[in-house]
């Protein structure tokens, strides 16, 4: 494995860990509500973060805007917003189903589709038939991953609800969500990979390449946080919790908020430097890496934060089996890197 990729998959892990740890401070007993601390979070991680790290890491950020095609700026828009769906059903359904089996529906869908689509897109540039091959494969065994991961999570709640431990909500339901979250939440690689003229841009401004990928970042999150504001500002009237956020108490949650942004956001920063380093094939392969990362670090995290004390044998094997398919998937898609 060359070194390029080994630096791609250090980012990747630890984009992944971190990732997988931003919706841990909404499982905490707070004063305030879900709709309170996911406001609170896309304000600063989804809005703020990026266009200050942009203004911070390009010269001249704003005029980049003005020197792409329209067509090129309403592509990343509209897959902005659909990520944006995608990251608010992801944020309902983590309080559904738990923080394991979300991400492992969520990441097991976006694996797949968002590795496609770039490649239908953009062409297979000059991809041998082996790497097609290991490709393939990778996905494959993602997507087998995340079924068990999820089918793990099913027999965890089972096991729960034969203890009689309180069930916060129906499981179908927040797997529902979770897969809707999945197809919506793919678009955020593919407008990564449709701002690669912002990108050439911001190279061009004297930007870094490995900090030029926040001019696209921006335009995607930004118009991407517009869905989760407006459900956040509909439960703050229909449930009267605006109110929650005039407390003495609002200054450490707002820490809160800022470090599921940081976490969040900084995740999205590595991987983008990771699709840097792989090269032609970044969105293609970075992305089902990026998932099985992150589904392996949910994994931990669930397991660090007791979801899993109640869990027969059974469902721990099968969680056991998800993160050994993952762990091969991880080296299957990155041997494919080597042979492209």
């Amino acid at each position: 494995m060359n070194s390029e990729m080994m630096t791609a998959l250090g980012y990747l892990v630890v984009a992944g860990l971190i990732n997988s740890a931003y919706t841990l401070p909404l499982k905490l007993k707070l004063r305030w509500k879900w709709e309170n601390m996911w406001l609170a979070f896309t304000l600063v991680g989804v809005c703020l973060l990026p266009v200050l790290l942009g203004m911070w890491t390009i010269p001249g950020f704003w005029s980049i805007y003005t020197q792409i095609p329209s067509r090129s700026l309403l592509i990343v828009a509209v897959s902005g917003a659909t990520w944006g769906v995608g990251m608010l059903l992801s944020g309902v359904a983590v309080d559904l189903i738990g923080v394991a089996a979300m991400f492992a529906t969520v990441m097991g869908i976006s694996s797949s589709v968002g590795a496609l689509l770039p490649l239908i897109v953009q062409g297979t540039g000059g991809l041998t038939p082996r790497s097609g091959l290991l490709i393939a494969a990778g996905i494959a065994l993602t997507i087998m991953g995340v079924v068990l991961c999820g089918l793990a999570g099913r027999k965890r709640e089972k096991d729960e609800a034969l203890k009689e431990v309180p069930q916060r909500s129906a499981f179908l339901r927040g797997f529902f969500f979770a897969v809707l979250g999945g197809i919506c939440g793919s678009m955020l690689n593919f407008g990564l990979a449709a701002g690669a003229p912002l990108i050439a841009a911001a190279q061009r401004h004297g930007s870094s390449a490995s900090m030029a990928t926040n001019a696209a970042w921006v335009p995607v999150l930004v118009i991407g946080s517009i869905p989760g504001i407006i459900y956040c500002l509909r439960l703050l009237r229909k449930n009267g919790t605006a109110p929650n956020f005039l407390g003495l108490h609002s200054f450490s949650y707002l820490f809160l908020a800022l470090l599921m942004g940081l976490l969040w956001f900084g995740s999205v920063v590595l991987y983008g430097m990771a699709t840097l380093q792989i090269g032609n094939l970044g969105a293609v392969l970075g992305w089902p890496l990026f998932m099985a990362t992150i589904v392996l670090g949910s994994s931990l995290w669930g397991a660090v934060t007791g979801e899993w004390k109640h869990a027969s044998n059974r469902a721990r094997a099968l969680m056991g089996a998800s993160v050994f398919v993952l762990l091969v998937a991880i080296a299957v898609l990155a041997s494919a890197k080597v042979q492209s």
